[in-house]
């Protein structure tokens, strides 16, 4: 395991700061955010990484800054989006992965 960027940590935070429904937590031992128990957001080696579901992550993965999350080289997580620049212009990733996991844990 690698080390997070503290910079990162605290896009993480800012980004998540007053959303009810996301509560902090940990992830591979890194800063993470929880929605009903269930990882939402977290920091891992590259950067931030989102659960927006595999559809979504499918249209974001090329966009400017977000890339395929492997957090094991070949091994993607298709629900997962892997966020490393363009943190703000990219804002709106972080509320979809809140409202996915929330619609996720309340169905």
């Amino acid at each position: 395991m690698g080390s997070f960027n503290p910079e990162h940590a605290k896009v993480l935070e800012a980004m998540l700061k007053g959303i009810p429904d996301a509560k902090p937590s940990k992830m591979f031992g890194y800063p993470a955010y929880k929605v009903n128990g269930k990882l939402a957001v977290g920091l891992h080696d590259g950067g931030i990484v989102a659960k927006v579901g595999p559809q979504r992550a499918g249209e974001l993965i090329g966009k400017t800054g977000i890339e395929v999350f492997e957090p094991m080289p070949g091994r993607a997580w298709k629900d997962w989006v892997l966020l490393t620049s363009n943190f703000e212009q990219n804002r709106p990733v972080f509320k979809e992965a809140v409202q996915y996991v929330l619609a996720e844990t309340s169905a």
